[in-house]
């Protein structure tokens, strides 16, 4: 019986990766506690003078490869990204309000639903929210896009062990969701364009559909 190869470590890659783009003080990482099927942690990019929002990234996703078509092997790998305002309350003690909390949540939630569900995560999938807690938003989804704000050579790593996609998660409203799903991603992206909704979140952006 053939023996598998062993899969390469995520956590050294992308600490090696981020170390080519900002500097260690710039960085925090929240450690998860407990873990089920992968750890999953969430990497937080802070604010500079050259990027005026936080960013936020799986660190787990991408520890085991997604059960991807065959056609698209090259993606089995990934991670994803979210971006915040630069008021977004992002210390421990802040997390205790699910308003500040809720897109660590989002992210933890998509580093293990491939897993958990025997699936994969790419572009322009969308998976809903978790809906159990009170939160000052009415979000019923995300997308997954290729980032706009990210650069294509931070959003795609590629290693002689690996290779890893980042997707930009956005989230999205009831009605943006039913849009997409009747007339496809790229209507709705064109009504993003018309009202200028940006990869920043903002919990309270216009409804492009209503």
């Amino acid at each position: 019986m053939k023996k598998e190869k062993p899969i390469p470590n995520s956590v050294e890659i992308i600490d090696e990766h981020l170390d080519n783009f900002f500097d260690s003080e710039e960085i925090l990482v929240l450690h998860e506690k407990e873990s089920e099927i992968i750890h999953s942690d969430i990497i937080i990019v802070k604010p500079s003078e050259k990027r005026n929002y936080n960013i936020l990234l799986t660190c787990g996703l991408s520890a085991l490869p997604m059960k991807v078509p065959d056609e698209y092997e090259n993606l089995k790998f990934a991670e994803i990204t979210m971006l915040l305002p630069t008021d977004w309350k992002l210390n421990y003690e802040d997390f205790e309000s699910e308003d500040n909390y809720w897109p660590i949540r989002t992210l933890k939630q998509l580093s293990k639903y491939p897993h958990l569900n025997d699936t994969w995560l790419g572009e322009r999938h969308t998976i809903p929210l978790d809906k159990t807690h009170n939160v000052n938003h009415r979000f019923d989804s995300v997308i997954l896009l290729e980032s706009i704000e990210l650069s294509e050579d931070f959003t795609y790593i590629k290693t002689d062990k690996k290779e890893i996609y980042l997707f930009a998660a956005i989230p999205l409203y009831k009605e943006e969701l039913e849009y997409q799903q009747e007339h496809g991603t790229d209507k709705l992206l064109e009504l993003f364009e018309e009202f200028d909704i940006e990869e920043v979140i903002d919990i309270n952006r216009k409804n492009v559909c209503i």
